[in-house]
């Protein structure tokens, strides 16, 4: 049995498009991090750091998207995880650019930008939102790079890496940044949007 607790954060949206893209069958849990939901100690039994998102599988439990996304796919043995080491060595390359790289600068300017004012949790700093603007450029002119000659991030096969990364990207439209320099990226970010399991995922969280 597979229960999912998560609310509508970009972490929570990447393992809800891994599930419905691999057609698991799955309990949801809508946690809501804005009535301290996660920060209970029933809560915190299970996932210490007490955030979302959560997989139960029967009586355990796994935090960390990345790491869920990972082993959802390796349980249905799918090829969106492929079972050849070097090709899945370009899935987690991939995975961890977006972790690390393009969706942290991202997140930084979402929060900045449409967070802050939606939950009143300060004023917004021009210098947070320069700075991660700057990134955001940068980085995506790495990704426009990759996706002229690539269909999609781990090369011609969609992969869980294209579901990770869709979940920071789209961050873009609601920022409305342009993306005319970007006619790769947004390309793909209009193949991805139009999967069921993106309409599939949202719709839990509605």
């Amino acid at each position: 049995m597979f229960k999912i607790y998560g609310y509508a954060t970009q972490n929570s949206k990447k393992v809800l498009y891994v599930a419905e893209e691999l057609g698991i069958d799955y309990e949801f849990e809508k946690v809501d991090l804005r009535k301290g939901e996660s920060r209970t100690e029933d809560f915190a039994k299970k996932n210490i750091m007490r955030k979302v998102p959560v997989l139960q599988h029967d009586e355990r439990f796994l935090f960390e998207s990345g790491a869920i996304c990972r082993y959802l796919a390796n349980i249905q043995e799918s090829k969106l995880y492929p079972c050849d080491k070097f090709e899945r060595a370009v899935v987690d390359q991939w995975m961890d650019f977006f972790s690390t790289q393009l969706g942290r600068w991202l997140n930084t300017l979402f929060f900045e930008k449409l967070m802050k004012p939606l939950f009143n949790l300060g004023t917004p700093i021009q210098s947070v939102i320069d700075e991660s603007s700057k990134f955001v450029r940068q980085n995506l002119k790495t990704v426009n790079f990759h996706l002229e000659n690539n269909r999609y991030f781990a090369g011609p096969n969609f992969s869980i890496a294209d579901l990770f990364a869709y979940a920071y990207i789209e961050q873009l439209i609601p920022l409305e940044f342009p993306l005319e320099e970007y006619p790769h990226v947004a390309n793909w970010l209009n193949k991805i949007a139009a999967r069921a399991s993106i309409k599939k995922g949202l719709e839990r969280l509605a």
